[in-house]
């Protein structure tokens, strides 16, 4: 990894270019050589705003945690249904690792679903009118999937209830329908999580902690997909990388 003079320095929130200051995704976007930006083209949109939530929510002293994914999140800019219905789903299968196993038993038939349409997918395998009613369907199940109460703190549990209106905000008027059941996927293990999450999820540094690892584990699934080989970021480039955040 060839750094830079001047690298700002790594913190939270977005900057200015001339600020002295920078997210990760800002950083990515200038070792990419791109317009200064904390959405570069060269990483894929799920990616970059896990990135984004992970730097913002990390203490001063964890966010160079992210520093080894760095490299890894540069050439990430294809996109495709099966990619973003399988990052989805790999993020709906990291939510249901925080709750019990029987809990999980009720989101599986929609993971299951999910992947027969995938598997299925194609321009012309549903007509218009099916695609409509499957999409539809995965909106009826992430709006009415059971939400589960427990004995949560108040922020932990509106963390998962937040986090279960994601198709509301990830949704655009050309979905599909094995990426609206994904979505569907993780809004409805979401709401089980509300009552059974095991983790700390309303401690944001914390869940930034964890975030990182899953953002790992979601660039190997891009990596999965795409068949991309990606640089290996050696650790005296990391850090050497950290020592100048």
């Amino acid at each position: 990894m060839n750094l830079p003079e001047g690298l700002p320095t790594l913190t939270a929130g977005a900057h200015d270019a001339d600020a002295g200051e920078a997210c990760v995704m800002e950083y990515v976007s200038v070792l990419a050589g791109e317009p200064w930006s904390d959405r570069p083209e060269c990483t894929h949109p799920v990616l970059a705003h896990e990135a984004r939530t992970a730097n913002d929510l990390a203490s001063d002293a964890d966010r160079h945690r992210l520093v080894p994914l760095v490299g890894r999140l540069f050439g990430t800019g294809d996109d495709s249904v099966e990619l973003r219905t399988r990052l989805r789903l790999a993020q709906a299968a990291q939510v249901l690792r925080l709750v019990e196993p029987t809990a999980r038993v009720s989101v599986q038939g929609y993971a299951d679903h999910t992947r027969l349409l995938l598997a299925s997918h194609d321009v012309d395998a549903l007509d218009a009118a099916a695609q409509a009613r499957e999409v539809a369907a995965a909106w009826d199940v992430a709006r009415s999937a059971p939400l589960h109460w427990g004995d949560l703190d108040p922020a932990h549990a509106e963390h998962h209830r937040t986090a279960s209106r994601v198709m509301a905000f990830a949704a655009g008027p050309d979905l599909t329908a094995p990426e609206a059941w994904s979505l569907a996927t993780l809004a409805a293990a979401h709401r089980v999580a509300a009552g059974e999450c095991r983790a700390d999820c309303g401690d944001g540094e914390a869940r930034a902690r964890r975030m990182v690892r899953e953002l790992g584990e979601l660039i190997d699934v891009y990596d999965e997909v795409t068949g991309r080989v990606a640089d290996a970021v050696a650790p005296r480039d990391a850090a050497a990388l950290a020592a100048r955040l």
